[in-house]
């Protein structure tokens, strides 16, 4: 069986970076000649034409900002942190203890930023309308971009953390119940539900052209973290992230995918959310069932 965590005789950062900047290029090229900027225009007014009232949408909208913005104080202010790491040098993992900013390295942290970014886009735009006033196009962009990408990396995060990671501590007999402190279930499970219910009560024009934000923030992130590694912290917070892996090319353009590929799955929900209501939100409402997970399966007997 291949090991596709295994490291060649020859590094492969060379040939990761060049597979990333490839996918890059290729995504800007496809943002220009789509224009990008008039199909976000044209797709942000249904994100505020639902059947229910604006002032509704404001405060569940206002309500998801606080909870988002709750996650991030309570996480950057926690004294302590537990975070299994691969060392840059040794190649071999080891258990870290990570404060502040050193916590918002995680894909998952990206996800928590880029889900309360997208309410803060989402809450200002409503209050606007409801105050008669003209939207600055930024923020229609904004919002409607940042959304494609949270959505994505959510459903993303949610699906790794319940179907990969949580079953590996479960495997090793380790406890993990830091895994389900406050922003820990924002960032794996709420991030997701937050977003499902923005979909069924917005329920906005998507447009499958919107999936290369997720692809641009799958590139940004695995182009950060070598730097990261190598400059700051010393560490890859995921072992497959590693650029010098021999299947590390293959490896990080699957993760720049991944977030397009779950944008995609839930923009074909929002078109049969249009088609039939009842079936949209039967099938979103099973799909978010099976990628949450709100405490642990292993038992305080069972731990080593």
């Amino acid at each position: 069986m291949v090991d596709l965590l295994a490291y060649g005789e020859k590094g492969s950062a060379a040939k990761s970076f060049a597979t990333l900047l490839v996918i890059a290029t290729l995504t800007v090229i496809f943002l220009l000649s789509w224009d990008i900027n008039l199909l976000l225009s044209e797709s942000f007014p249904s994100f505020h034409s639902s059947n229910l009232p604006e002032g509704v949408l404001l405060i569940w909208r206002l309500f998801c900002l606080a909870v988002g913005a709750s996650a991030i104080v309570y996480m950057f202010r926690m004294e302590t942190g537990n975070m299994v790491v691969v060392n840059h040098q040794t190649r071999l993992e080891q258990l870290i203890h990570p404060l502040k900013w050193e916590k918002f390295v995680t894909f998952s942290s990206w996800t928590l930023i880029a889900n309360f970014l997208y309410f803060l886009t989402a809450f200002s735009a409503s209050g606007i309308l409801l105050l008669h006033r003209a939207i600055p196009s930024w923020i229609e962009l904004l919002q409607v971009a940042i959304f494609a990408t949270a959505l994505g990396s959510a459903f993303l995060t949610s699906t790794i953390v319940r179907l990969v990671i949580l079953p590996g501590e479960v495997r090793q007999r380790r406890n993990h119940d830091h895994q389900f402190l406050f922003h820990n279930q924002i960032m794996h499970n709420f991030a997701a539900i937050f977003l499902a219910v923005e979909i069924i009560l917005s329920q906005p024009d998507l447009r499958p052209e919107f999936a290369l934000f997720g692809l641009l923030l799958g590139i940004v992130y695995a182009l950060f973290a070598f730097p990261f590694a190598y400059f700051w912290g010393g560490y890859y917070v995921y072992g497959f992230i590693d650029p010098r892996l021999r299947f590390a090319p293959l490896l990080q353009a699957g993760l720049a995918s991944a977030v397009s590929v779950f944008y995609l799955g839930l923009w074909l929900i929002s078109e049969l959310l249009s088609f039939n209501l009842f079936l949209g939100i039967l099938i979103l409402s099973l799909w978010v069932s099976q990628i949450v997970q709100f405490r642990t399966a292993l038992s305080k007997e069972e731990e080593i």
